[in-house]
C-alpha cells in the first residue's frame, strides 16, 4: 500500500474490501500521497479513526465506504464531514458507535451529501427526525436494523424533508406496517423499503412483465 500510495499520486478511486493487511499506516500513506482520490473504500478492513482522520485532506473525496471497520468514532465521522466538503456518498453501515449527535452533524455540515448508510448503527429517531431538519441534500437513507426506529422517526423524516426519495427502514421492527402504508400513499415520491413493501414491489414487477401464478404453476 505504500508503494502504490507513492507511486500512483493520480490514483481516484481505491476499494480495499475485507483486507485483513491493511492498517491504519496506509489509510495515511494513500491520503498523503494520492490528493487526487474521489473514492474511497476500506469495508471490513482493520482499520481505525487514527487512520481515517487522515483522509480529511481528501479535498476532492465525493464516495466514502467505512463499512464494519475496526473501530470507528462519532468525531472523526463529523470531522471528515466538516472537511471533505464534496462528500455526496457516507456508508456507516455495521459501525455500532455512530450515534444520532454524529447524524444530526453530517445532516447540518454534509452540504453536497445525497447518500447516508447507516445500517446497525446506534441510532435513534431523533437521527431520522435531524435529518429531515437539517439536511436539504440528502436523498437517500438507509436505517435498517437499528432497533430504536419508530414510527415517529419515519413520520417526521417523510414530512420534514424536501429531498428524501428513499428510507430503508428493514428490520425496524418498532415501526408498524400500517404506518409505512400510510406513508406509501401520503408520500408517494418516497420509496419506503421493508420485507413487505420490498415484496410488493418485486409482485408488481413481475405481473407487469407479464408473470402469472397460473402460468408459473403450469410450467
Amino acid at each position: 500500500m505504500m508503494a502504490l500510495a507513492r507511486g500512483c499520486p493520480k490514483l481516484q478511486r481505491l476499494y480495499l474490501q475485507e483486507n485483513k493487511m491493511v492498517t491504519d499506516q496506509s489509510v495515511r500513506a494513500v491520503a498523503e500521497h494520492c490528493p487526487e482520490l474521489q473514492f474511497v473504500g476500506f469495508m471490513g478492513c482493520p482499520v481505525t479513526s487514527q487512520g481515517v482522520i487522515h483522509l480529511t485532506a481528501l479535498q476532492n473525496l465525493s464516495v466514502l465506504d467505512l463499512r464494519h471497520i475496526s473501530e470507528l468514532n462519532n468525531e472523526t465521522v463529523m470531522d471528515v464531514v466538516r472537511k471533505c466538503r464534496k462528500l455526496s456518498s457516507l456508508n456507516l453501515c455495521l459501525n455500532w458507535s455512530i450515534n444520532d449527535r454524529c447524524v444530526e452533524i453530517i445532516a447540518k455540515e454534509g452540504r453536497s451529501l445525497k447518500e447516508l448508510y447507516l445500517v446497525s448503527c446506534k441510532i435513534t429517531d431523533h437521527a431520522l427526525i435531524a435529518i429531515g431538519q437539517y439536511s436539504s441534500t440528502i436523498e437517500t437513507v438507509d436505517a435498517g436494523w437499528c432497533k430504536d426506529i419508530t414510527d415517529q422517526g419515519a413520520t417526521q423524516i417523510a414530512q420534514s424533508s424536501k429531498s428524501l426519495r428513499y428510507l430503508g427502514l428493514m428490520r425496524c421492527d418498532k415501526v408498524n406496517e400500517e404506518t409505512v402504508e400510510r406513508l406509501v400513499v401520503q408520500y408517494p415520491h418516497i420509496v419506503f423499503s421493508t420485507v413487505m413493501q420490498d415484496c410488493k414491489r418485486t409482485l408488481e414487477r413481475a405481473y407487469q412483465m407479464g408473470w402469472s401464478p397460473n402460468t408459473s404453476n403450469s410450467s
